[in-house]
């Protein structure tokens, strides 16, 4: 006597397992790409930000000199005077970054000097993964740009 029920297979094939398996692994590769992406684009922020405020706190501390300290004297022939120095050690970059500060005298037609443009720029560190120009995993320049730079004008006067 035959069997009238018949037998039902459930379940995937080997193929569409693999499929499966397959497209699942190039979503979480591609996922995985955006994430670190992600976080490389938000840690260049965060370096930015942070250039940003030291740039603006060595500016404002040149610039907010009550007796023109540190300042090229009045009268006195015009001279660019620099200060290098490296950034704050609570920062992104702790010690390894550079920030330049120049004070350049500008005179009037007299060549007495009036003015003073005080400009601060931040510098990444050398070979920062953040900031480096890579080829095939070595690092084949530095970024040429200050990560941060500001510029102001101060003129005469006592500042309170």
């Amino acid at each position: 006597m035959k069997s009238t029920m018949k037998r039902q297979r459930s379940g995937f094939t080997l193929v569409e397992v693999l499929v499966s398996i397959l497209l699942v692994a190039a979503s979480a590769a591609t996922l995985y790409q955006g994430m670190i992406y992600s976080h490389k684009t938000l840690m260049r922020s965060r370096a930015k930000l942070d250039a940003q405020g030291i740039a603006f706190d060595a500016l404002w501390g040149k610039f907010n000199v009550g007796d023109h300290q540190n300042l090229p004297n009045l009268g006195a022939p015009a001279s660019k005077t620099s200060l290098t120095f490296s950034t704050p050690e609570n920062s992104v970059f702790s010690t390894n970054g550079t920030v330049n500060v120049w004070v350049i005298p500008g005179t009037n037609s007299g060549g007495v000097v009036e003015r003073w443009e005080i400009t601060a720029q931040v510098w990444a560190p050398e070979n920062s993964v953040l900031f480096s120009v890579f080829e095939e995993g070595t690092v084949v320049g530095e970024y040429p740009y200050p990560l941060a730079e500001y510029s102001i004008i101060r003129y005469m006067g006592d500042r309170e």
